[in-house]
């Protein structure tokens, strides 16, 4: 191999490129003129805001991932926690909203109020349907709320505080949330049952999930009308449990977390996950920086792929290993080889994410969505407290290949490596407090609109089509840190 060879050309970050304006009919960047809609996964439905946070220990769990979803875009639970508790931090998301109950808290009219109680200490929905016998056959008895609880003790059984079925609303199957919403306000009641005519139950409406729906008309939802959550796993003998029980718990997605995703591992688990474990839930794999990855991962049946090797702001495997690719020239790379196939996967890159016009140059670029981390590390939804740091309020944020991100895997178990042979690829560092994350995602939604409308682009299909402009390094303004 020559040196011409060996060295296969320059490449291209975030700070070398520009969109290239181009004619638009757009009128407002705020209105239906523009869609941000896109899919992560194949098989997977779309989210309304092509935005996922990052399955970094300080950046999502499920406060994270619920807001990501009722702003539009989605969330990725971490997988350095045990497999249960990460099936419940799905749990707790799919349990936020959702269109119709159709799998509501149910207890024996023999229960207790602390039966009752302790069923919704694990689905937070405020009330509880009450059935005769041993278990139910589809008719109800009863239901009892908050309110109810409080009107006994807790060994009260529950049918002493129930609203029986005979004083209880209802509405015939058919009806739809705003329908059901008019007849709550109007009896005054907040959540009321959907019956057949042969008085099966389909479910419950309840006034708080309208009043969501209400809030976030642009919320990502599933095909039961649930906030949309994704988990990660890795590629141990645990993660196949981790995958059936985030798959049973509900997630949309499951990301196979990998720093190098180009491994016999991924193909490996790929097979065993799909083929052997039967699993329906579709896989996003990665990280990949090269063409040849991508391709990798859609041959071995990844529903989607994690563009980005080195880019994050706490990565540091260019520095420690010396591998990994621009991130503007992965994603080009990797969407001129789909292009070439029959059929292609989604493209979501992940790290770099700097500015919101970092979103709209990813996606002109090819991408389908960003992942983000740090730049929501310091946000008040991410996991952890703020804590006062030379006087300044400040988050903690590390890199999934730091020190202390493998001593955390090292508690769990999942780490094959000598702790006294690991060489950290990340690091440890804090970033200011930034309040609310919806105040950053309004910023980079709005940049992306921004950049579509200068392009005349409708749509993200159109979107990544767009032309763009290298620009050398310090022959133009420099990115500025996001403003909060």
């Amino acid at each position: 191999m020559n040196g011409k060879e060996k060295v296969i050309g320059g490449g291209l970050s975030f700070d070398n490129v520009r969109l290239v304006p181009r004619y638009s009919d757009i009128h407002s960047r705020y209105n239906s003129e523009i869609s941000t809609k896109t899919q992560i996964a194949l098989g997977g439905p779309e989210i309304e805001l092509p935005i996922i946070s990052s399955n970094m220990d300080t950046v999502t769990e499920a406060r994270m991932a619920e807001t990501m979803a009722l702003h539009g875009g989605i969330g990725i639970i971490h997988r350095f926690l045990s497999p249960e508790d990460q099936a419940d931090e799905i749990r707790k998301v799919k349990e936020r909203m959702r269109v119709i109950e159709d799998n509501p808290p149910m207890v024996s009219q023999r229960a207790t109020i602390q039966d009752a109680l302790d069923l919704l200490s694990q689905r937070s929905r405020g009330y509880v349907l009450v059935y005769q016998g041993e278990s139910f056959s589809g008719s109800i008895f009863g239901i009892a709320t908050n309110r109810d609880f409080r009107a006994g003790n807790l060994d009260t059984p529950i049918h002493q505080v129930m609203t029986p079925m005979e004083g209880l609303k209802s509405v015939p199957v058919g009806t739809t949330l705003e329908e059901a919403v008019s007849v709550m306000k109007q009896h005054r009641v907040e959540k009321i049952p959907v019956f057949k005519e042969d008085g099966t139950l389909v479910g419950v409406y309840t006034l708080k999930d309208s009043e969501y729906f209400q809030k976030h008309p642009q919320a990502s939802l599933d095909n039961k009308g649930r906030l949309m959550v994704g988990g990660a796993i890795g590629v141990h003998q645990d993660d196949i449990l981790r995958a059936h029980l985030l798959e049973e718990a509900g997630a949309d997605v499951i990301v196979l977390d990998i720093a190098h995703g180009h491994l016999q591992y991924t193909q490996d688990m790929l097979s065993t996950l799909i083929n052997q474990e039967h699993i329906q839930t579709p896989i996003i794999a990665g990280n990949i920086a090269t063409a040849e990855g991508a391709v990798y991962i859609l041959d071995n049946g990844g529903k989607g792929v994690k563009v980005g090797i080195g880019p994050g702001f706490v990565c540091e495997t260019r520095d420690v290993a010396g591998a990994g690719v621009p991130q503007v020239t992965a994603i080009l790379n990797v969407a001129e080889a789909f292009a070439k196939r029959q059929q292609a996967i989604p493209i979501i890159a992940d790290g770099g994410i700097r500015v919101p016009g970092d979103v709209a140059i990813a996606i002109g670029a090819g991408a389908d969505a960003v992942m983000i981390g740090s730049i929501i590390a310091g946000t008040e939804e991410s996991p952890g407290e703020p804590v006062a740091v030379d006087g300044v309020l400040q988050k903690m944020v590390r890199g999934m290949a730091s020190r202390s991100a493998f001593e955390r895997r090292e508690k769990l178990g999942n780490s094959t490596t000598q702790s006294d042979r690991y060489v950290p690829e990340g690091r440890t560092t804090f970033t200011p407090y930034k309040g609310k994350v919806g105040d950053v995602l309004r910023q980079l939604d709005g940049g992306l609109r921004s950049g579509m409308s200068y392009v005349g682009a409708h749509t993200i299909a159109e979107m990544k089509e767009a032309q763009l402009q290298e620009f050398p390094v310090g022959s133009h303004d420099q990115r500025r840190p996001l403003k909060t």
